[in-house]
């Protein structure tokens, strides 16, 4: 297995037995770089809304997870620890050091979160875009309709057994919280799949997530759906764009 092959959109490396496919956009620019995780089982492209527009100000960095888009997967469990295990090596491998900026959608969020606790003095802020709570499969679930419900249950097949995203929840659940680490939490208020309760609950969940960190935003953006950053890709962009000054702004004081 080859240690490092060239795509004509991006690059391969060997983080181990496995490779994953990655791309690393706006390199001139200085300051930390923006690292993005997906939502469950999607592949990069799912950041072309906004990848022209944020990789004119900022380095960005967005990959597939193993088993997704261009990248390789092998017998490894797929929950967050080794999610996040696989992103470090590949972002030393790639080289691109700290300090980083991490973007976590949905399922993302979780790893997000894991990375921030273990590895604290390597992340400078943290952007959560209606991210998964790791109470979410308890609290939610019997507040939908039972079509919902069971969708959602059924989901779990792409990317990670429901086991695998249980998983996940827990070693979310006993993770540190962010300190004073810049953090903006970012909700949809548009989701018409949840009934009135469900979303009531998830917008608490949002609140919980916010108060992770002492240096905090939660940001509904009222005519967005789930994926923000499709439905409102100008609402993010600029969010990316307060979160490197605020971080900046830390820097040089």
């Amino acid at each position: 297995m080859s240690e490092f092959i060239e795509n004509e959109a991006g690059q391969k490396l060997d983080i181990g037995g496995i490779e994953l496919y990655y791309e690393l956009l706006g390199e001139h620019h200085d300051g930390p770089t923006l690292v993005f995780e997906s939502g469950y089982g999607v592949p990069l492209e799912n950041w072309n809304s906004i990848k022209d527009e944020v990789s004119k100000f900022s380095r960005m960095f967005i990959y597939d997870r193993a088993g997704i888009g261009k990248s390789e997967m092998d017998d490894r469990p797929r929950h967050s620890r080794q999610s996040v295990d696989n992103l470090r090596t590949l972002l030393k491998k790639a080289g691109v050091k700290p300090p980083y900026v991490l973007v976590g959608h949905s399922i993302g969020g979780l790893n997000v979160r894991l990375f921030a606790s273990i590895y604290p003095e390597e992340v400078a802020g943290v952007v959560l875009l209606d991210s998964s709570h790791e109470d979410q499969n308890k609290i939610l679930p019997p507040l939908f309709t039972k079509e919902v419900q069971e969708a959602y249950f059924n989901q779990f097949t792409i990317e990670g057994s429901l086991n695998e995203i249980e998983e996940s929840l827990e070693q979310v659940r006993s993770s540190e919280t962010f300190g004073n680490i810049p953090l903006i939490v970012v909700t949809g208020g548009l989701q018409p799949f949840h009934t009135k309760e469900s979303m009531a609950a998830w917008m608490r969940l949002q609140e919980e997530l916010a108060n992770l960190s002492t240096n905090k935003q939660h940001i509904i953006v009222e005519d967005a759906g789930h994926a923000i950053h499709i439905d409102k890709p100008g609402v993010v962009i600029d969010i990316l764009r307060d979160i490197l000054s605020i971080v900046i702004k830390n820097d040089n004081r």
